[in-house]
């Protein structure tokens, strides 16, 4: 932080106050009605160190929810899932895929030109098809075929918000009932100031969901 963004309260005031009337009594009084305008200089001053990009939105969110665990950047997603901090993860979109042909995935026996018979080799692995739902599972990346209506009917985040679920448990974010309570389903949270912080410092017209999740086993 710099040096001329730091305000040393006491001693400003002070240097204010004429000597006539630099009494006890009356500095106190002053420090009382000071106390807003520096509360609104030191929340004005940490918005304006942060910005929208991840590290900085990870950070903001981790200090105002999840103050007794260090947030360092150079985590990866495994380390701060292991240190059960908020991170922020890019959202699960399907992709198009090409269906093969059997012809395509086996090339038949040929034989070289020392006589060597070659046999069937796989080209490709072959295709599993999966739901939306289990597509959207962390561990589980399977080919997904997708459909049209996955284009024009369902609506993507732009990220997503990781939460571990002792911040929930604990009760420093409060979430919302949902009929799915499945591991891979969006939660829905209730803390006005986590959405006022996330719209804040989001890009215009980025969208987002919010997931629990549990500590990775060692």
């Amino acid at each position: 932080m710099n040096k001329y963004t730091i305000l040393k309260w006491e001693k400003l005031l002070l240097w204010l106050i004429p000597p006539i009337l630099r009494k006890r009594t009356h500095a106190q009084w002053l420090h009382v009605l000071l106390t807003p305008i520096r509360s609104i200089y030191d929340e004005t001053l940490y918005k304006m160190q942060h910005t929208g990009q991840v590290i900085y939105l990870e950070k903001v969110l981790n200090e105002a929810f999840n103050p007794y665990n260090n947030y360092d950047p150079n985590l990866s997603t495994e380390q701060k899932r292991s240190n059960e901090l908020i991170y922020i993860d890019e959202s699960v979109k399907p992709t198009l895929q090409y269906v093969y042909l059997h012809k395509e995935i086996y090339e038949p026996d040929h034989i070289l030109s020392d006589g060597t018979i070659v046999k069937d080799k796989l080209l490709i692995p072959q295709l599993e098809i999966y739901t939306h739902n289990e597509y959207k599972d962390r561990d589980n990346k399977p080919v997904y075929l997708a459909h049209r209506k996955d284009y024009t009917t369902i609506a993507y985040a732009n990220f997503r918000v990781f939460i571990p679920e002792s911040l929930i448990k604990a009760g420093n974010i409060v979430v919302q009932s949902a009929e799915d309570n499945s591991s891979s389903a969006p939660i829905k949270v209730a803390n006005i100031e986590y959405h006022n912080l996330l719209n804040f410092y989001k890009l215009a017209g980025k969208s987002y969901e919010s997931y629990a999740y549990l500590p990775d086993p060692d």
